[in-house]
């Protein structure tokens, strides 16, 4: 998913903004330094039911929830608070946010942002929920902490704000988080943007995959097109090869791709085509998956597959390869998969 971060050229902050995106770094708030003054603002409930209890249940195992709960509403002081859009032609958020078309918009991959291996304190990632009226903490609100609590704490505002279509990412502290160099894959440059703001962004990306557009009126609404696309110097032509990433899953270290392979299947090929797969998409420990089919791609999820669904995903795979090994078309998973079946048996 693509998200998108507006951002303006006055001087002190385009230098300020300018060196952070060389650093592969972004800003998450302090809750205080919100333009909303109703951002992170919530009633509460369960403070008066925990007097109540007490009073009717006079233990200490009360006295210890009142104060964790103390201390999870104080939290909102310590946490790092990264606002972004869904929507990169908002003409409000152009004009307020990008200096009135004279600014730029920063086109993330959503995911990469979200990488812990890149900051351990990630903790949330929320569309904002719009209301009209303040909203309240209560105790049904504890038994779905996520999707309830924090939510409500942390990823509600007024509806006065909805047209900003706002993704926002929570973090444990606030300050300079960081960021794969391949999160940025587009800027957005206003009809107003000068040349001077354009070519130091060329400058700065001329060796990563990013693609440059402007945004213009047409039609009595936004509009783009691309002007410019900067490319990373490759060993290996990704080009020369057909195929389709069916699946794509990250965690804390490492990363998987699942691959319909549509090309030639001789050894030499296969070898070449995982060495560039590798170099352009892989940003850390992976391991890909190579299929002769498209079929296999709802077997990729099922973790407890019927005999005929092991038959079909065991001889659907070309070759499994991780990259601490060297590329090869051997499928050392269609024997794990016959065993399986053979036991179960």
């Amino acid at each position: 998913m693509k998200v998108y971060k507006y951002r303006s050229i006055e001087k002190d902050v385009f230098d300020r903004d300018f060196k952070t995106i060389e650093d592969n770094s972004f800003y998450s708030s302090n809750y205080s330094m919100l333009n909303d003054p109703f951002d992170i603002y919530f009633d509460e409930e369960i403070s008066q039911l925990i007097n109540i209890l007490k009073i009717l249940f006079p233990i200490k195992e009360l006295d210890n929830f009142e104060n964790q709960f103390r201390e999870v509403l104080k939290f909102k002081e310590k946490i790092g608070v990264y606002c972004l859009s869904r929507d990169f032609l908002n003409e409000q958020l152009w004009a307020y946010y990008a200096s009135s078309y004279s600014g730029y918009c920063i086109e993330y991959d959503l995911d990469k942002l979200m990488d812990r291996g890149q900051n351990f304190d990630f903790q949330y990632q929320f569309e904002i929920d719009y209301k009209e009226s303040i909203p309240t903490l209560d105790i049904n609100d504890i038994i779905n902490i996520k999707n309830n609590f924090i939510q409500k704490m942390f990823a509600t505002k007024k509806s006065a704000w909805q047209h900003e279509k706002e993704i926002r990412l929570i973090f444990d502290k606030y300050g300079m988080k960081k960021f794969h160099p391949s999160a940025i894959t587009g800027l957005y440059f206003g009809i107003k943007t000068p040349d001077l703001i354009k070519q130091s962004f060329y400058k700065l990306f001329e060796n990563r995959d990013v693609k440059f557009y402007e945004v213009f009126p047409s039609n009595f609404e936004l509009d783009f097109k691309l002007i410019n696309e900067t490319k990373r110097k490759l060993k290996f032509d990704i080009n020369k090869f057909d195929f389709e990433i069916l699946r794509y899953k990250l965690n804390l270290s490492h990363e998987s791709y699942y691959i319909f392979y549509k090309s030639s299947k001789n050894e030499s090929n296969i070898k070449e085509f995982i060495l560039a797969f590798r170099e352009k998409f892989c940003i850390k420990e992976n391991t890909l998956y190579v299929f002769d089919n498209k079929e296999v791609e709802g077997l990729i999820d099922i973790n407890s597959k019927n005999d005929e669904e092991y038959i079909k995903y065991a001889n659907s795979i070309i070759t499994v390869s991780d990259n601490w090994e060297e590329a090869g078309i051997n499928n050392p998973y269609k024997d794990f998969y016959y065993k399986e079946i053979i036991n179960k048996r």
